[in-house]
């Protein structure tokens, strides 16, 4: 039967595996707790409701303004980066792409190579900042492609997403701080069709103890974000480094 200790304990390492680039729902980090996967739905929950409370502000203005006929930028980047992720990752809900633990390790060895090369040298000649330069709104429509579809892809069976989303957001030329926010507002409809995915879901003891998970993912979701965040504005370069050799020490971890 599983424990209140248990329950704290997954909801936390879930939320640090949800947003370090890391996979929650991999061999190493359930091995740590014994009951972990029975805690998968709450915790889901617990960082789906987070990201809602820390960008409360942001989305309401957002809605505020698009009730009045004016839409932004980003209310824009939200609407089809969330289209992009249902319309490659739904039909990985019906028609899930086998991959091997083994395969999925290398694709996060190189996100976090390439995270590390953009945080080591710039490139000159980037076709894709030149592009995203050119549309007339930031963010764009070509972030909410870039950030939409590789999180959709990130339904793969042990792809990071947060590793794979902040990759995609880094090579049109933004800054650390940007690519983490952008991929942390489109989060939900990513956390949604997981859940579906998991299906239906009981509770084997009592409620209280499922709300432990899921208190201790939300608390540690609104302590991890703006943490984050101020990182990656403050010290870019070594957050960035840190942040790719993360998911490269975790992908060799599931390898061994």
């Amino acid at each position: 039967m599983s424990t209140p200790i248990e329950a704290l304990l997954s909801g936390i390492l879930f939320a640090l595996a949800s947003w370090l680039p890391m996979n929650p729902e991999g061999e190493w980090v359930s091995s740590l707790v014994r009951s972990y996967h029975s805690f998968l739905v709450p915790a889901y929950l617990g960082v789906t409701f987070a990201v809602m409370f820390h960008y409360r502000e942001r989305f309401s203005t957002l809605s505020l303004k698009a009730m009045r006929g004016t839409y932004e930028a980003e209310l824009k980047y939200l609407f089809f980066a969330t289209l992009f992720t249902v319309l490659i990752g739904f039909p990985l809900l019906e028609c899930p792409i086998g991959i091997t633990g083994k395969e999925s390790a290398i694709v996060n060895i190189l996100i976090g190579m390439l995270i590390v090369l953009l945080a080591l040298n710039t490139p000159k000649k980037n076709p894709l900042k030149e592009l995203d330069k050119k549309l007339p709104e930031q963010p764009s429509i070509l972030d909410a492609l870039s950030g939409g579809v590789l999180q959709g892809f990130a339904l793969l069976e042990g792809v990071t997403r947060t590793g794979i989303v902040t990759l995609g957001l880094l090579l049109p030329g933004h800054s650390g701080r940007k690519a983490l926010e952008w991929g942390f507002l489109i989060s939900p409809a990513y956390f949604v069709l997981r859940l579906l995915q998991l299906g239906n879901w009981e509770s084997s003891g009592s409620a209280w103890i499922p709300f432990l998970a899921f208190l201790s993912a939300f608390l540690t979701t609104l302590l991890l974000i703006p943490l984050l965040e101020k990182l990656a504005e403050r010290w870019e370069k070594p957050f960035l480094i840190a942040f790719g050799l993360i998911a490269i020490a975790y992908a060799l971890e599931v390898m061994m």
